[in-house]
């Protein structure tokens, strides 16, 4: 597996994907190329080591690299990541010997690394895209999509033998980087199903909303905000936490600073699985306002216990429909307040044993695994 970002900064996905593949039988290793930014860690960024190396990581073989970013060059970092991959590559050819296949997550840059070692080496490799805003869900998402990257990701997606979204939102945006017929074949990401199982919850007079994301724009903190501040001013026994990280600095004191029912709102801050689980199963509804998703991990695991869900449209059909969750618009205020008033009248209803069913058939480790399994047998077959 070449993942374009890997612990310690995101890639759970990634690894958690290689646990699962292992415990079905399949061999994976991670070719790590980690990319670490001068900017966040200033001196601090001599601490970490200069050449690669092998590690044990999670039970997995880990060949890791820690590349180091030149402040504001995007393309030119990108390149030499994507060189340094090939490097890389190279390295742990030596050690372990020729993969069957390179399973890259991310086009960029993972993608574009992975066509130049399949043009140089010869390694077949696809492409699993988890990036929300392929789903072009409104302008923000939209200005991600720059012109100097369109050849890279032209190259790499038209030289996959196979793409894999994490959501059917995603494919027209990758179909217009296509120049040749590539297979694409949709597979949810994955969730530990057996941990984040159902449990049946306590209702008091006291309605319990959690949301669990850090502070970014994408994540519309500026719209849940104010949206459950109209609806405090209606009804008085809701309760909001938060999980998640950064919620510190200007732009979220900004937001802050105009919510009049703080009393109504508190921060667990970032948890481990164990505290996610723990928030999740001593809530009523999930609630994820975003502007830009793929899928959500945290909107599956809160599924997978069970909650019933107010997310905005960017949430795929798949696990959010009519069973599962109350549906509003991205971006507006208003629209949220109302899903949130009616969610509370209704969260009763939801049968939370079947929706965590439909999220295990969905997205548990043997259903994702199985459908990698059978992809990755035909592609080396072939």
């Amino acid at each position: 597996m070449l993942p374009s970002w890997y612990l310690p900064h995101g890639g759970h996905f990634c690894r958690n994907q290689a646990q699962a593949l292992t415990e079905n039988g399949v061999k994976v290793n991670i070719l790590a190329n980690v990319s670490i930014s001068w900017i966040k860690y200033g001196k601090k960024i001599f601490k970490f080591r200069w050449l690669p190396y092998t590690s044990i990581e999670d039970g997995l073989v880990v060949e890791r690299f820690f590349s180091r970013n030149i402040p504001y060059f995007k393309k030119p970092n990108g390149l030499l990541w994507s060189w340094q991959t090939l490097w890389l590559y190279d390295k742990y050819v030596k050690k372990h010997g020729k993969p069957d296949l390179i399973h890259v997550h991310s086009v960029l840059w993972g993608g574009y690394a992975a066509y130049l070692i399949n043009k140089k080496r010869g390694v077949p490799y696809i492409i699993t895209e988890h990036r929300g805003v392929f789903a072009e869900s409104c302008e923000y998402a939209r200005n991600e999509f720059v012109d100097w990257q369109t050849p890279y990701m032209e190259k790499a997606f038209s030289n996959a033998k196979a793409i894999i979204p994490v959501s059917t939102k995603l494919i027209p945006k990758i179909k217009s980087f296509l120049r040749t017929d590539v297979p694409i074949h949709q597979i949810s990401n994955l969730v530990d199903t057996d941990f984040f199982y159902y449990k049946k919850r306590i209702v008091e007079e006291e309605i319990k909303l959690v949301a669990v994301n850090g502070f970014m724009f994408v994540k519309a903190y500026d719209i849940l905000l104010p949206a459950f501040d109209l609806v405090c001013d209606k009804l008085s026994n809701l309760q909001l936490r938060i999980v998640g990280e950064d919620f510190i600095g200007p732009e979220f004191d900004k937001i802050w600073s105009k919510v009049k029912h703080k009393n109504k709102v508190t921060f667990a801050g970032e948890l481990d699985m164990d505290g996610v689980r723990s928030e999740l199963w001593k809530a009523n509804i999930f609630v994820i306002p975003s502007r830009v998703e793929s899928q959500s991990v945290s909107a599956l695991e809160a599924l997978s216990t069970g909650l019933p869900m107010i997310c905005t449209t960017v949430i795929p059909t798949e696990m959010a429909n009519e069973k599962t969750a109350i549906i509003a618009p991205i971006e507006d205020v208003n629209s949220l307040s109302v899903a949130i008033i009616e969610m509370t009248s209704k969260f009763q209803q939801f049968d939370g044993n079947s929706i965590s069913n439909l999220i295990s058939n969905l997205a548990s480790k043997n259903a994702v695994s199985n459908k990698l399994i059978d992809l990755y047998s035909q592609l080396i077959r072939n």
